[in-house]
């Protein structure tokens, strides 16, 4: 992942003040701006908005109370954190920025090592609230695959009920798929649930021993009928390898799916995604590889970052994925395929070994 320094918007007018600000600041992961004034803070915002916000309460033209006010009108507590700077014996203004909506408050003369954690703890909690909503905007795209499978079968069903040729067969199968597509909702929404009760950077994993080529197997065919509407051609791996991996098996499940689905979006019709399943070192690595038009090359640099690039290649559900291979301990990545015939999303986990008994 490409990391990007935190962007801090000090207003402080006092240019003395802005000299300290900047050398105790310095050395830091955060790059830091200033503006000079409560309206040049507006604009700045305007022009450019901050990760964070370093608002005086004493200003010149433009109160600061009073570009947290507006800046409150258009913007979120989690949107854009602001701690207001105030002196110490100004406690009817602190009172004020809270009830306004600041984040938080530092008093002057400000003790540096605390501004530095409040700071941090602001930029933590909006980064846990972004994973939040993306884990609920992802969660809630893959409801509706499964629902609309169901729906779809079970007319089927209906249809060959009513017709004066029931296979008996056939709706075994219809019900055995409509069984395995309640099993996946019911994943995602405990997926939800573990969200709700302790939050992504908390999420449980449930570890066991996960046979990968059959859970390859499982979201293969779990993408047959979506493959077969547009004319796409889902291979599996070649060979056979029993490969272990100790991993939460719905949550690897959930990361090959979406993989899968990103796949299928970038193909057209008459396409094939090829699934690779093998060894590499200590690791088991999954490569999900596709024939479609491939990444432009910025997005290839950019895509694991907060920002949404390209809603076609579900990169939101991306960032997701590699989070959750990383809780275990693993690795994804991409790369574009030689010549532009597509692109390689790819994830490694450590391969899993019986543990001695002493």
């Amino acid at each position: 992942m490409i990391h990007t320094l935190a962007d801090i918007l000090v207003v402080e007018d006092d240019a003395p003040h802005r000299d300290i600000m900047t050398r105790r600041m310095q050395g830091t992961s955060y790059q830091v701006r200033f503006a000079v004034n409560g309206q040049d803070a507006l604009d700045q915002v305007a022009a450019k908005k901050p990760d964070l916000l370093l608002l005086d309460v004493m200003l010149p033209e433009v109160m600061g109370l009073q570009v947290l006010h507006t800046l409150r009108q258009s913007h979120s507590m989690v949107d854009l954190p602001i701690i207001m700077v105030t002196a110490i014996d100004e406690n009817d203004r602190i009172v004020r920025a809270l009830e306004l909506g600041a984040n938080d408050y530092v008093t002057k003369p400000i003790n540096y090592p605390i501004l530095m954690a409040r700071i941090q703890t602001q930029l933590s909690l909006k980064q846990l609230a972004a994973m939040n909503t993306e884990f609920l905007a992802t969660a809630s795209h893959d409801l509706r695959k499964p629902l609309a499978q169901i729906a779809d079968t079970a007319n089927q069903a209906r249809l060959q009920l009513a017709s004066s040729e029931v296979s008996r067969q056939h709706l075994l199968d219809d019900f055995t798929r409509i069984s395995q597509w309640v099993a996946q909702i019911h994943n995602i929404t405990a997926c939800v649930l573990d969200m709700q009760t302790s939050g992504f950077a908390q999420i449980r994993l449930t570890k066991t021993p996960v046979q990968m080529e059959q859970l390859v197997e499982e979201s293969i065919a779990y993408q047959r009928e979506t493959v077969r509407n547009k004319q796409l051609r889902l291979l599996g791996p070649k060979d056979n390898p029993r490969l272990v991996v100790e991993a939460d098996r719905n949550r690897i499940r959930q990361v090959l799916d979406h993989l899968i689905d990103n796949a299928i979006l970038s193909s057209a019709p008459g396409g094939c995604i090829n699934i690779n399943l093998f060894q590499s070192g200590d690791c088991v690595r999954v490569e999900v590889i596709d024939d479609g038009a491939g990444l432009r090359q910025e997005f290839l640099q950019t895509l694991f970052q907060d920002e949404e690039l390209d809603a076609d290649r579900g990169s939101d559900s991306i960032g997701l994925c590699k989070q959750l291979i990383e809780l275990h301990q693993g690795e994804l990545g991409v790369v574009n395929n030689k010549e532009n015939t597509g692109t390689t999303f790819w994830f490694s986990l450590p391969l899993f070994k019986l543990r001695k008994v002493e």
